[in-house]
């Protein structure tokens, strides 16, 4: 039975809903303890303890970051959200976000596609992205389907791709380290299968590596297997969640269609407390 998802987007990202909304939706659900780790921003996270107590909140984070040539995906539990290094990071981060969107948008007028930044409300977001882009696309009728806004304008390779800025791997694992947080692997699954996970794990792990996501949706049972066997071999913290956004086109996934049991999560908040941790509720 799944205690834990620690893996939501909210409104301050690229989700649907608001922390207000996820949190009534896992109560409903009978989830008893969440993060919300939306994309370079902690926005939600000054919101959640003033809600309902009855669902236990992990502060989190998804930073995006790059190894090799590749993008990848670290997860921060248990952030301290007014880390002053950790906060003027996140304020570079979000800086260049706007101006990606910005140089996107004008990739596509050079392209004829009539699009500006005020259909984009720039000051809604926290954390601008493709995504936000590619809705307005839909909207307005230039493609069918968010999926299509990426094939044809926004993925790599298309014509108004624009490289977004990214901490390395090993800045991105020292400021979750710094900012009292535990760095976690994000969905290793989607990471190109020409990396030696294994290698890769290892060399993580010298730079501050804690743990790895390997509950997701995007997992096999066979990566699951292989990813759980992984982290128990190399001592990493095993977590897990529903990467939900809202919307998706699947309807299995969720909030608590993946993640946790509840001694899996013990084991997450006593990694935290033997580490050091003083979050201000005992599990």
């Amino acid at each position: 039975m799944i205690y834990s998802d620690l893996h939501i987007h909210s409104s301050y990202s690229d989700g649907k809903l608001s922390p207000k909304e996820i949190i009534q939706i896992a109560k409903t659900s009978n989830i008893k303890c969440i993060s919300i780790t939306d994309h370079d921003s902690i926005s939600s996270q000054l919101q959640l303890n003033s809600l309902d107590p009855s669902v236990k909140i992990i502060n989190g984070i998804e930073l995006s970051s790059e190894y090799c040539g590749y993008e990848i995906h670290f997860l921060g539990y248990f952030i301290d959200i007014n880390n002053s290094e950790l906060n003027n990071q996140l304020k570079i981060i979000q800086n260049a976000r706007i101006e990606r969107v910005h140089s996107i948008i004008n990739k596509l007028k050079s392209l004829n596609i009539d699009i500006s930044a005020t259909d984009l409300d720039v000051n809604k977001y926290v954390s601008l992205g493709r995504p936000h882009i590619a809705k307005i696309l839909q909207d307005k009728g230039y493609v069918n389907s968010i999926k299509e806004a990426f094939y044809l304008y926004l993925a790599k390779d298309r014509p108004a791709y624009i490289e977004r800025y990214k901490l390395n791997y090993k800045e991105t694992l020292r400021l979750i380290a710094q900012s009292g947080g535990i760095p976690v692997l994000a969905h290793p699954g989607e990471i190109y299968k020409s990396i030696s996970m294994e290698k890769f794990i290892k060399e993580l792990r010298v730079y501050g590596l804690k743990g790895i996501e390997v509950f997701h949706p995007s997992h096999t049972s066979d990566a699951v297997n292989r990813f759980y066997n992984m982290a128990k071999k190399y001592k990493l913290v095993i977590t897990g969640g529903s990467d939900y956004h809202g919307g998706n086109t699947r309807s299995d996934i969720r909030i608590g269609s993946v993640g946790l049991d509840y001694d899996l999560t013990k084991k997450l908040f006593k990694y935290y407390f033997k580490n050091g941790g003083v979050y201000n509720e005992i599990f």
